[in-house]
């Protein structure tokens, strides 16, 4: 039976799930409207934000772990905190994507419930204190991501990214699959109500000393390693980021990236695998070489921005692989600041991006197409230059400190050589992000292309999108001990 409390901590997922299938039953009855089912959905994204923080605000619980559903889940203020950015990041698209999927001819109603479909997978994996569960919550969110990057179904990129996401995502289900059956198979779980469940697996220090069990262990991080794009599982981002619908693009390497690391930090700090430190920080290492030094030789801005999350994904690891207390909260707050900038980023794209002649195929992607932007549409030229700004880590902006934080929590863990070498990675990074400033503000366009005028003329939504990202860079940039501060003053009250 489900007790109260039970069902006060499932608000979240009810609300989900429910107006989910109201929001599909809306299209199908709705069909020549689709600022209903536009409109419906982002106030399911807000009211299950707003039921998150409800929880926090009134449950004097949530400050320690809370077992529910018989232990299949766990939540704590971690658990509301990736909850609340991972869905951020969902509204946020929805705001902007009402012009773009004009504009591409992809205003499909599916497009608003399988996003909220995804979004339940995403809860489910943050909710989760099993491993099964953990899974199944990955899958749902996948699926609908195979969907989503294939949304532009005749163009052939798109069809080719989604084919490519969907083999090779099959492909990698298969290993986490296997490494729960080996997790399960080391007879070490005899006796346990839920043989899978992270508590118990954490009370029993004998899991960490068993070879078979730490090879399952292993194969089920590539499940993880390969959604967030860590080495040697990243070769999928940049074809299906440049194939996606450049705002499904930005909601998966933001939403989906959150939810992934959200998952996959606890479940390492809770193992606390020390053993595999050294494997953590090689990978870690590899991916953000590779990120950023491909990314300084790309032309095509969407493929840059893959490049560049890539990147994003080792610098995330450098944090994760300290173990330690600070881990989280410098998770927390790069994920945070990682969401405006990166967001922000594919937005603009989106913005200025068009179609060929034939509609097969995208236009105005290419890096050479913002020169002289500024003298063109200086309003979103200024907000990408925050953006890329942030990313590259320049103070005060909040990219800056999200780094800051994650490598702090590195050289707390005597982790110094792979900090410096982060730090040495985020350097190279300045060199792309100011070539796309350069451009869009001291060359000029060989082509004339006519000013924006009017730019909030229709765009509206899609302007406090971007108003949303840039106070977000901004306001926890020169002001970042407020995101920590929010958690204090939450304790105080509850």
């Amino acid at each position: 039976m489900l007790s109260s409390q039970d069902v006060k901590y499932l608000y979240p997922f009810i609300l989900l799930i429910v107006l989910s299938v109201v929001t599909l039953f809306l299209d199908l009855f709705t069909k020549q409207n689709k600022k209903i089912v536009s409109g419906f959905s982002m106030l399911t994204i807000a009211a299950v934000i707003a039921s998150l923080f409800y929880i926090l605000i009134n449950d004097p619980e949530i400050a320690r772990t809370q077992e529910i559903l018989h232990s299949y889940l766990r939540i704590n203020r971690y658990t509301i905190a990736f909850s609340v950015l991972s869905m951020l990041g969902i509204f946020i698209t929805f705001l902007a994507s009402k012009n773009y999927l004009k504009k591409q001819d992809i205003n499909f109603g599916e497009f608003y419930y399988i996003i909220l479909f995804s979004a339940a997978g995403m809860l489910t994996m943050l909710y989760a204190n099993d491993l099964l569960v953990i899974f199944i919550g990955l899958e749902l969110m996948s699926v609908s991501f195979y969907i989503l990057a294939g949304l532009m179904r005749r163009r052939l990129k798109s069809n080719e990214s989604a084919l490519k996401y969907f083999l090779l995502g099959a492909f990698i289900t298969g290993f986490i699959l296997l490494g729960i059956s080996l997790m399960y198979g080391t007879g070490l779980t005899k006796g346990i109500e839920n043989p899978l469940n992270l508590t118990a697996i954490k009370s029993n220090p004998n899991f960490l000393f068993n070879p078979y069990f730490l090879v399952g262990f292993a194969l089920f991080l590539i499940g993880f390693f390969f959604k967030i794009g860590l080495f040697p599982f990243q070769m999928w981002i940049p074809d299906v980021y440049d194939g996606a619908p450049t705002v499904v693009s930005g909601m998966m390497s933001t939403s989906g990236k959150i939810a992934a690391a959200g998952t996959l930090a606890p479940i390492i700090i809770i193992m606390h695998p020390s053993d595999l430190t050294l494997m953590f920080s090689v990978i870690a290492v590899l991916t953000m070489v590779i990120g950023n030094v491909v990314a300084l030789v790309q032309n095509n801005l969407k493929r840059l921005l893959a490049y560049s999350s890539i990147a994003s994904a080792g610098y995330l690891l450098v944090g994760i692989t300290s173990m330690n207390i600070h881990t989280l909260d410098a998770v927390t707050f790069y994920l945070l600041a990682y969401t405006f900038m990166q967001l922000g980023s594919f937005l603009i794209v989106s913005h200025f991006e068009g179609k060929t002649a034939d509609g097969k195929d995208f236009s105005n992607i290419d890096i050479g197409y913002y020169k002289g932007l500024a003298k063109r549409s200086p309003v979103f030229t200024v907000i990408f230059t925050i953006y890329l700004f942030s990313l590259a880590g320049i103070p005060p902006l909040a990219g800056f400190w999200g780094k800051y934080y994650l490598f702090y929590a590195a050289i707390k863990a005597n982790l110094i050589w792979l900090s410096v070498v982060a730090i040495l990675m985020s350097v190279v990074s300045v060199y792309y992000y100011l070539r796309i400033i350069v451009y869009m503000w001291f060359m000029d366009s060989k082509t004339e292309i006519p000013e924006e005028k009017n730019y909030l003329k229709g765009n509206m939504l899609f302007f406090a999108a971007n108003v949303v990202c840039v106070l977000g860079t901004l306001v926890f940039g020169f002001y970042p001990q407020l995101l920590f501060e929010m958690f204090k003053l939450i304790q105080k009250i509850i």
